[in-house]
């Protein structure tokens, strides 16, 4: 049902309850099946032969955030959100997903869907938008805090190549992502300009799609190879100083998920880890760069919120914060906990509102009692959900890439 080295780590769970207590969704339900504990044995016995696979074990996998405190958390080195992923894809075939989750894989899995369905919601939203009832919600998001589509998908308004002005001091590929290019332009333009300012040659290759790892939590692994290899084909990291990404999933996707997806589905996998040992976040990339010279001050206070597939999936964590600090006149303030899950976790909001609107109130509550005028963090579905949820108007969302930016203008 799944890879042997990998179903065996459910062995290796002594049972000790650690990762209960970091678990968000463990701290909502207090369900022992809700914990990672609990899956673990209950995947353990299906493995064994003791415990038939049913609806509920499969809901059950599902209440799953997939933010990897638990496999960070575990004293034994069990990869629990890896079974959790591999367990979901081995009965993807068994459980079909409701027909609303199955569409949207379907639109992220299609190289020329996706666009055209943008294309038509574009010209479509605003006059769909007034048939919305004005209480009316997306799981825990209000119809009216919804993001607009960007007038034009990203992709088109760059050329493949952009040359800097002056000096070359590097040469990246751009991964730009499904949010940046049709929701969340503001930030790409931020990198492009950015890197520019820096002497940074940006290549964008065309025909890129999904990173595909949405696709893939999902259980959906099959349909999401045509991502993955496309992907891979068009980013050869050969002769380029990194392959950054401003988006923390499309990150942790192009970083780690792509070798271990093909591994564990019998492909080949070296050209994926050829890729991910070149993948850098952006705040990971910027941080090479003297840029105090370029930085005019800003008045503010701004606090820092860590994406899950960032911290954990790739261990970025002292980067956006240490660019965020020198940025002149700004005032970087720690929020408690910050590195807990917002309560996002892509559809899972959608699919569980009640539980993720608890983990949710938690981190905005932290925010609004640090005083911040700024709250950044470097994943989409982050800002989303905490845009979503935060009432106090005053508190601006943001990409830390575009604090940066406005402070180089």
């Amino acid at each position: 049902m799944i890879p042997a080295e990998l179903g065996d780590q459910v062995y290796n769970c002594i049972r000790c309850g650690l990762c209960m207590n970091t678990c968000p969704v463990y701290k909502q339900l207090y369900f022992e099946g809700a914990s990672p504990r609990g899956k673990v044995q209950l995947i353990k016995k299906v493995l064994e032969g003791k415990l038939e696979p049913s609806d509920n074990f499969y809901r059950l996998l599902g209440t799953c955030l997939l933010c990897e405190t638990c496999t960070v958390s575990c004293p034994s080195g069990v990869g629990l959100d890896r079974l959790m992923k591999t367990m979901r894809a081995a009965l993807a075939h068994k459980f079909r997903q409701p027909w609303e989750k199955r569409a949207v894989l379907r639109l992220l899995s299609g190289r020329h869907l996706l666009p055209f369905v943008m294309f038509w919601g574009r010209a479509l939203e605003n006059p769909l938008r007034a048939f919305l009832p004005r209480e009316g919600k997306v799981g825990t998001i209000p119809y009216a805090k919804l993001p607009r589509l960007s007038s034009k998908p990203f992709l088109s308004l760059y050329p493949e190549i952009i040359r800097p002005v002056g000096p070359q001091t590097g040469r990246v590929l751009y991964f730009v992502g499904c949010a940046t290019n049709y929701i969340s332009g503001n930030v790409g333009r931020s990198v492009i300009s950015v890197l520019g300012r820096l002497g940074v040659e940006v290549i964008i290759p065309k025909g890129q799609m999904c990173c595909g790892l949405p696709i893939c939590l999902a259980g959906a692994r099959t349909a999401a190879l045509k991502n993955i290899r496309r992907n891979i084909e068009l980013f050869d990291p050969t002769n380029v100083d990194a392959v950054i990404v401003d988006c923390a999933t499309c990150g942790a996707a192009l970083k780690k998920e792509y070798a271990s997806v093909l591994e564990e589905m019998g492909e080949d996998a070296e050209a994926a880890r050829r890729l991910g040992a070149k993948v850098l976040d952006i705040t990971q990339y910027l941080s090479r760069f003297d840029l105090e010279k370029h930085l005019r001050p800003m008045q503010g206070r701004v606090t820092y919120h860590d994406p899950c597939h960032l911290l954990r999936g790739q261990r970025v964590k002292e980067e956006p914060r240490n660019l965020l600090k020198r940025i002149p006149g700004m005032e970087f303030v720690e929020m408690a906990g910050a590195d807990v899950c917002c309560g996002g976790g892509g559809a899972f909001q959608m699919e569980h509102p009640d539980v993720a609107l608890g983990i949710t109130k938690n981190k905005i509550q932290a925010i609004v009692q640090s005083r911040a005028s700024f709250v950044a963090t470097g994943c989409p579905g982050c800002r989303l959900q905490i845009h979503g949820n935060l009432v106090c108007e005053r508190i601006q969302v943001v990409h830390p890439v575009e604090l940066l930016a406005k402070a180089m203008e």
